[in-house]
């Protein structure tokens, strides 16, 4: 284990003859957005910090910020907590994070991806989108946060949360706000989308698996319907919503989840 463990937070009471849910956000997210959905007693569910984000080690050497070394640390967290066997759930880069664990780790039971992608096949395409993850850590290190997030916010991706009520929007945004900038530099940088491996020809190695998508993100249906045609032992299902399901209908989301890990029990 390095020097500084990642922060994780039971959000059920341990109990060790249930299943075990091993919760990963998005970028400039942290473990606390799943503590809105209300989860039974009948899941152990704990929500991790990913590196350079909420309380987990932000100043660190950007190597750390790197997708097996990412992946290496949270099977050491795990392995600390004397947890056996576990399901992994990760919304967006959570869930890259997430497919990227299940490959590497035979404790991995399986996986529930929310608007998740391996990763990009083409290099042209790679090579894009290191330079766009690049140029949006620059404005990190040189400029406000609040800039940042302003422009975040305006993204297409998240226009159906625009919809949302305001305290839940207020929180959202606090949470954004209270970051350190330079951890999500590096988490751009280093761990990106266009700086993560192609996992495209591994996907038929994963565990079994459900990939969530929500009815307004047609991009991301796309692209887990083309990983399913590659995996046939992921499931896929569209709920409501767009790409933050868990946030915008977290009574379906979360109906979804606990019925995929009934069939652990």
């Amino acid at each position: 284990m390095t020097e500084a463990a990642y922060f994780a937070k039971w959000l059920t009471p341990y109990q060790p003859e249930q299943p075990t849910l091993v919760c990963l956000h998005g970028f400039n997210g942290t473990g606390a957005t799943w503590q809105s959905l209300a989860w039974p007693a009948t899941v152990n569910v704990l929500a991790v910090d990913l590196i350079g984000h909420g309380r987990s080690p932000v100043f660190v050497h950007p190597t750390r910020y790197r997708m097996a070394q990412v992946v290496a640390e949270l099977q050491a967290l795990l392995a600390a907590k004397q947890i056996p066997a576990y399901h992994l759930l990760g919304y967006s880069m959570g869930a890259r994070v997430a497919l990227a664990w299940a490959l590497a780790d035979p404790h991995v039971v399986s996986v529930i991806l929310e608007s998740g992608r391996p990763g990009l096949a083409d290099p042209t395409q790679r090579l894009a989108r290191q330079q766009q993850d690049n140029a949006l850590a620059a404005k990190l290190l040189t400029a406000p946060l609040v800039e940042f997030v302003n422009d975040w916010e305006k993204l297409p991706l998240f226009a159906s949360q625009r919809a949302l009520p305001a305290a839940v929007q207020a929180r959202v945004r606090a949470e954004r706000l209270s970051q350190q900038p330079f951890g999500l530099a590096m988490s751009l940088m280093m761990m990106g989308t266009g700086q993560q491996p192609n996992y495209w020809p591994q996907l038929a190695q994963l565990p079994p698996g459900l990939l969530l998508v929500g009815e307004q993100d047609a991009k991301f249906q796309r692209l887990n319907l083309a990983m399913q045609a590659q995996a046939p032992q992921l499931d896929y299902q569209v709920l409501p919503g767009g790409h933050c399901v868990h946030l915008e209908h977290p009574t379906e989301f979360l109906a979804a989840v606990i019925t995929w890990l009934k069939q652990y029990a």
